[in-house]
């Protein structure tokens, strides 16, 4: 049996396994707030990791995202939490294709100087407005002149394979897998896929079996859901323990490392 699962049964967590979750969230929402107010977010966010034996989280915007919210508000709040404990915090930055070019570009420079390294979409939630539409395209090129890792609710296949092709250098994630991914997953070396979906039993067992466990990502959606409910996709899994330190936290850890945003507490600890 697994030794990884094991002691999760056993209610030790996971002692010696880096865990990173790869796609929370903070802030305002359409159906209401996941905190109250940042400190809360901060001690909140804090008490759940520490709970589940997470090391560090990536962490999305909220209700910002949407459309005729304004993002840069969401950003500001994004910079001051991931400031208030960087080594536990990972922040991914915002903008809404929408805006005017100069203000997309404006907002990416400037959240840029605030030591931000990856972007969130989702511009499936905005208008739908297009995966190569102008003002997307050139945030993919200010990701890779900059060295900038790029998560997307989703993107369609067809559009995300020409995106991955004309950006290379740009690793780009799914925030949400589904297995219609995995031709492009296995032909594409900067695509990956957040785990996070309520798939049909074995889905995750499939994916390594197809794709390959380098390329997926933990991922719980919190503070909208329950961190458990992501780790238990990974650790209840039929894969290797090797499969599943991959996908609990090393392979997201490399994927930060390239752009300089792994916490550098976190490259020590686990000897990356």
């Amino acid at each position: 049996m697994s030794d990884i699962l094991e002691r999760w049964r056993a209610g030790e967590g996971l002692p010696g396994v880096l865990v990173i979750d790869g796609h929370t969230h903070i802030g305002a929402w359409p159906t209401g707030a996941t905190f109250e107010s940042l400190d809360a977010a901060v001690a909140g966010s804090l008490a759940a990791m520490d709970a589940h034996g997470v090391d560090a989280a990536c962490v999305l915007g909220g209700g910002y995202m949407g459309t005729g919210q304004d993002y840069t508000l969401g950003n500001d709040a994004l910079i001051e939490f991931v400031r208030r404990v960087p080594d536990r915090f990972i922040g991914f930055a915002h903008v809404n294709p929408n805006d005017r070019l100069e203000g997309v570009q404006a907002e990416l420079e400037r959240v840029w100087a605030a030591g931000l390294r990856c972007i969130k979409l989702i511009n499936a939630y905005q208008q739908n407005y297009p995966a190569q539409g102008p003002n997307l395209m050139a945030v993919y090129r200010f990701a890779a002149e900059r060295g900038m890792l790029v998560i997307n609710h989703s993107w369609p296949n067809d559009d995300i394979a020409a995106i991955a092709r004309q950006f290379p250098s740009v690793d780009f994630v799914f925030a949400h897998y589904g297995s219609h991914q995995d031709p492009l997953l296995r032909e594409f070396p900067n695509l990956c896929a957040n785990i996070w979906t309520l798939g049909p039993p074995g889905f995750l067992e499939r994916g390594v079996r197809g794709v390959g466990p380098e390329k997926f990502l933990f991922g719980s959606d919190a503070f909208m859901n329950p961190m458990s409910v992501g780790i238990g996709l990974v650790v209840y899994a039929d894969i290797s323990d090797d499969a599943k330190r991959l996908i609990l936290g090393i392979n997201q850890a490399r994927l930060l490392d390239k752009v300089g945003a792994l916490p550098q507490a976190l490259r020590q600890q686990h000897s990356l």
